[in-house]
């Protein structure tokens, strides 16, 4: 279990990155895009590919044969990354925490570009306290409290996620037909004060700032679904059942907060034909995307 949480918190930075390309009034000329989030815990992992512009209909293309270096505060290279597959880069070195990084990706056939941004300190969860919710009509709940201490010294921004291992089982005649164990992203309440997005509807992830608690200790409350169940027909026997549950808070850059904040509203917008355009947030010079620190912590229950 513990390799499946680890094969997890890696893959988190990665496919939380989706490719949303705000239309800046350029209609002709494809821009680099690019994908990052770099954390402690892992080597530097650059995804690059080209936006496209309003009325082509083509998909998006990774691109394979840039120059992406990373460099240090003083503007030395730290080292030049190599292509793996799929658009990404990645390198050896591994960041520290609240060090600025820059980017820079260079392509014959793009114009340059760059970001910067720094990696911020984890942040200890000193404890949780949990107690469950019974619920016939809407499904048990299982209400969180996670308490930990923000730094005095600085602006913090926050973003909690929360996965379960879950076991599915069918038995007949006493012999296990079916077995299955999988990891699942959680749908959270928000019900704490602190997130601006609300306590309804159930939502993936929650974004919040330290402006209601800078410096002090904090008790975050969250709700999550709770499914035990199980069930007997026709000599057969079913049950599901949650095994463990995981607690993400991760603490990240500024721009990170404005990039995942933003894309959640126009994610919200899509579709919506009365809703206001939103600008996705974007860090990176002459391109798109971010490129960004996040210190990540757990807890498991």
């Amino acid at each position: 279990m513990k390799k499946l949480f680890l094969l997890l918190s890696i893959s988190l930075v990665y496919i939380s990155c989706e490719k949303v390309i705000p239309f800046e009034g350029d209609v002709n000329i494809p821009k680099l895009v690019i994908n990052s989030i770099f954390q402690s815990d892992s080597t530097f992992k650059v995804h690059v590919s080209s936006s496209r512009s309003v009325i082509d209909t083509a998909s998006f293309q990774n691109i394979e044969d840039a120059v992406v270096t990373i460099k240090d505060d003083n503007g030395s290279i730290i080292e030049t990354l190599n292509y793996v597959e799929n658009g990404f880069y990645i390198g050896q070195t591994f960041p520290q925490e609240n060090q600025t990084y820059s980017l820079q990706v260079t392509h014959p056939n793009y114009t340059n570009i760059t970001s910067s941004d720094s990696l911020p300190s984890p942040i200890n969860i000193n404890s949780i306290d949990t107690s469950t919710t019974v619920d016939p009509i809407n499904g048990d709940r299982l209400q969180i409290t996670l308490n930990f201490n923000d730094p005095e010294s600085s602006q913090n921004y926050y973003l909690i996620e929360t996965y379960s291992v879950n076991e599915y089982l069918l038995i007949k005649n006493s012999d296990t037909t079916e077995y299955e164990l999988d990891t699942t992203k959680q749908f959270m309440v928000l019900t704490d004060e602190v997130f601006q997005n609300g306590g309804s509807p159930f939502r993936e992830q929650g974004l919040f700032n330290d402006l209601l608690f800078n410096g002090q200790n904090k008790a975050l409350e969250l709700e999550i679904p709770y499914d035990n169940w199980s069930g007997t027909e026709d000599g057969y026997e079913w049950s599901y059942k949650t095994l463990s549950v995981r607690v993400y808070l991760h603490n990240i850059s500024k721009s990170y907060y404005y990039y995942r904040t933003s894309l959640e509203l126009y994610q919200g917008a899509s579709g919506n034909p009365f809703a206001q355009p939103v600008q996705v947030y974007s860090n990176i010079e002459n391109g798109f995307g971010v490129f960004a620190g996040s210190q990540i912590s757990y807890f498991d229950l």
